[in-house]
């Protein structure tokens, strides 16, 4: 669970930060890298939760109960983030196009590593 901690505190620096702090880029160059910047951070996030979950619950539950505990903390995690962001002072903006951005990382994580999960156990059938 340390990295998911980690990776969730390295988030909610990023998205903390107060606005005038932050470098100032072209509107066009944010609308190209801002959203995937976020669905990656989220899609990491989701990856490193259910990987902590699986090692702490000795591996007892199924696999797609850990992918959609992950995912719903990552969505929740991200909603948070978007809020915290209208708090005054930091200069910044909660965006429902971030939200929409950080959910659709954190489902792309989650199929990401059930496809990878399944993958390697396939191959150690075979094998």
């Amino acid at each position: 669970m340390r990295p998911a901690l980690a990776w969730a505190l390295l988030i909610a620096f990023l998205c903390l930060t107060p606005g005038k702090a932050l470098p100032q880029w072209q509107w066009a160059d944010l609308l190209r890298v801002d959203k995937l910047v976020h669905m990656g951070m989220f899609a990491v996030l989701t990856v490193l939760l259910a990987r902590g979950l699986r090692d702490r619950s000795a591996n007892t539950r199924p696999l797609p109960r850990l992918l959609l505990m992950a995912g719903a903390l990552s969505v929740a995690y991200g909603a948070s983030m978007e809020v915290l962001q209208e708090i005054p002072g930091l200069n910044r903006r909660g965006d429902i196009i971030d939200l929409i951005a950080n959910t659709v990382g954190a489902v792309a994580g989650a199929y990401w590593l059930r496809w990878r999960l399944k993958r390697n156990a396939a191959a150690t059938t075979v094998a």
